[in-house]
């Protein structure tokens, strides 16, 4: 996706295309986080290391997962300028904050960088999901969900 948009493609397009092949897996780029796919590739990379071998397409993938939540926020920031959209002040509104949809688990979730990184913009960050429970979002993040 990132490929993709820095040559001004539309990934939607290219999944749509691809598609088309009897045999293509429908992998979706996204925010990797919760409690297993988001930490375990470090465990399994101090183990490689441990017996000398440096895994550098896992710690490549990790290196650019953790830093997605700062990517979203800088072409949201993009989009709003393009727009005259002013983004200090701007009240932005996230639908989720669990680490995947229709799930209430917000353990190690990727979308509190997406926050953190509004915040420094100045902008008013309201989160809403459903399925968190509010009090542990407060517990662990300091954010209080907004409620239907």
């Amino acid at each position: 996706a990132l490929i993709f948009n820095k040559m001004g493609i539309d990934t939607e397009d290219v999944l749509k295309a691809a598609g088309t092949k009897w045999n293509f897996l429908p992998f979706r780029p996204g925010l990797v986080g919760g409690h297993c796919i988001g930490v375990d590739p470090y465990y399994l990379t101090h183990k490689a290391q441990a017996i000398g071998y440096h895994p550098e397409i896992i710690l490549a993938g990790r290196r650019l997962n953790d830093h997605m939540g700062a990517y979203v926020v800088t072409q949201l920031v993009k989009g709003m300028i393009k727009k005259k959209i002013q983004v200090e002040g701007a009240k932005v509104l996230i639908l989720g904050l669990s680490f995947k949809e229709n799930c209430p688990d917000i353990r190690n979730t990727k979308i509190i960088d997406i926050v953190t990184e509004l915040k420094e913009y100045e902008t008013q960050v309201d989160v809403y999901d459903p399925w968190i429970d509010p009090t542990e979002a407060e517990h662990e993040y300091g954010i209080t969900p907004v409620q239907s």
